[in-house]
């Protein structure tokens, strides 16, 4: 069975959660680094912004903070109540275009591999069927 995978969905409203200029005081990007984001208030991003966005992002704080590890975010601790985010790849530019590359070719990948392994189920069945005839045929 294939299934959906959306990890470029995950980046593109991270992008624009992050990009949104009303919610600065919530979220925002770094001043000084293009590649982090900081998390000013904990509390207003769980109650404010997160319930808002789909549950690609997280239903809770918790959910939100380990799927940003699970694409590779670092966590660095910026003071009571504020987190800062950063990655290699994150770019403030339109859409991530380094990150959206990696995205998709990761996805790519991976369907490759899923591809190649119901094939591999497919020769393994028909292999059985043949013998399967073949015995069939013996009791003739």
């Amino acid at each position: 069975m294939v299934r959906k995978l959306s990890t470029s969905s995950f980046y593109i409203q991270l992008y624009q959660i992050i990009d949104d200029r009303s919610s600065d005081q919530i979220i925002s990007w770094n001043k000084s680094n293009n590649n982090s984001f900081i998390v000013w208030d904990l509390k207003k991003l769980r109650s404010n912004i997160l319930p808002k966005s789909s549950s690609v992002l997280g239903k809770n704080m918790t959910e939100f903070i380990a799927k940003l590890r699970s694409h590779g975010f670092k966590t660095v601790v910026k003071g009571p109540g504020e987190l800062e985010f950063s990655h290699d790849d994150l770019e403030r530019g339109p859409l991530m275009k380094k990150m959206m590359v990696k995205a998709l070719s990761e996805r790519i990948e991976r369907f490759d591999a899923q591809i190649k392994s119901m094939k591999c189920r497919l020769k393994a069945k028909e292999a059985s069927l043949k013998v399967e005839n073949l015995f069939q045929n013996l009791r003739i």
